[in-house]
């Protein structure tokens, strides 16, 4: 074997080791926890416990209820402030916010008995849904400390999915069947709601918005496919393995996370979509630790991931994924290499001053 070749080998032998490599870590979060988001800071937002959770690398948070026997964490904003639901006292579902370690009811639309905040961003304005006897199922933001219904498309409810800083609300409205197609995806800014007809099959759900205002969310183009929209534009993002796919969630950046399943939106796999491609987030963490991650629930801008999964041991529960750092070749790699590299050059200078 000549010089040239071994060292090509070596390289090429280092790199494959460098590539197989999990992209991911894992951390584990505390037993029964439930993912719904993540913040810039790491922190993470969801349920553990059958109570509203806060966890970040510090410690976790219990974050209570408004007096009765359960709560939801349903998502977060920068400064680590909490929006969800909480049984009250009297048995009903009201949205909270949580904020310097206070939650506050924010109480009912049109004399309803259920309110939940999906979404809120960094200036503390909420999204969410709501029942009331006059409208049904709709969806409300809070401006200025009141809630307010944003109207309907002419369905038979409505629910609310996310909200950026400059208050642009998405979400979805239900046709005449309840839990089936058609489904319209929508944007509500400035008092204006928008169907975004922008679906290849004309039936879609919008689930989150970025800063940025693209959206990500569930397309019926075929099988369910995830998408991401941009600018009035729709990138129809596929799936994987022949299962359903919808985006849950997406960062500044337009990387998107979500689920691949089956009938009735069940979780099987999670997934990111980053750098044009698609990828089982199983794929991506080392098979060793035991972990089979089944869904994803929020990304960061430093690409750390919320997500749920279940352990070869049979126990399910949160996982924080994060970005492996890059590694260096191996020591007896690099000093193969090197020692090739040195070789090939004498045997060049050799037969140059032949």
């Amino acid at each position: 074997m000549s010089t040239r070749l071994a060292l090509a080998l070596l390289l090429s032998a280092a790199a494959a080791a460098a590539a197989a490599v999990p992209a991911y870590t894992v951390t584990v979060l505390p037993d029964a926890m439930t993912p719904a988001g993540i913040n810039n800071a790491g922190q993470i937002v969801g349920t553990r416990n059958d109570h509203a959770y806060l966890w970040s690398s510090a410690g976790g948070v219990d974050l209570g209820t408004l007096g009765g026997a359960s709560s939801t964490g349903m998502a977060l904003n920068r400064f680590g402030e909490v929006t969800g639901g909480s049984l009250t006292a009297s048995g009903e579902e009201h949205a909270f916010i949580y904020s310097r370690g206070v939650m506050t009811d924010l109480g009912t639309i049109g004399g309803g008995d259920f309110t939940r905040g999906t979404a809120i961003n960094d200036l503390g304005q909420i999204a969410g849904d709501f029942r009331a006897p006059a409208s049904g199922w709709g969806a409300f933001v809070r401006l200025d400390g009141q809630l307010r219904d944003i109207g309907h498309l002419g369905g038979s409810s409505i629910w609310a999915s996310g909200i950026n800083n400059a208050g642009r609300v998405v979400g979805s409205s239900l046709g005449a069947q309840e839990f089936h197609p058609p489904r319209t995806a929508f944007i509500y800014e400035n008092g204006v709601m928008t169907a975004l007809n922008y679906s290849p099959s004309g039936s879609s759900t919008a689930n989150a918005v970025n800063q940025a205002g693209q959206l990500t969310g569930t397309d019926w183009h075929g099988p369910e496919s995830a998408y991401l929209y941009t600018d009035g534009m729709t990138q129809v993002l596929g799936s994987m393995y022949g299962l359903a796919a919808w985006g849950t969630a997406l960062n500044n950046r337009g990387e998107v996370v979500g689920n691949l399943g089956g009938a009735l939106q069940v979780p099987f796999f999670g997934f990111i979509y980053a750098n044009g491609a698609m990828s089982d987030l199983n794929t991506l963490i080392d098979p060793a630790l035991g972990w089979t991650v089944t869904s994803a629930a929020g990304i960061n801008d430093s690409g750390q991931i919320a997500a749920y999964g279940c352990h070869d041991s049979g126990g399910c529960g949160g996982l924080l994924l994060q970005l492996a750092p890059v590694p260096e070749p191996g020591a007896w790699a690099m000093l193969l290499a090197g020692l090739a590299l040195l070789g090939w050059r004498r045997r060049a200078r050799a037969q140059g001053g032949a």
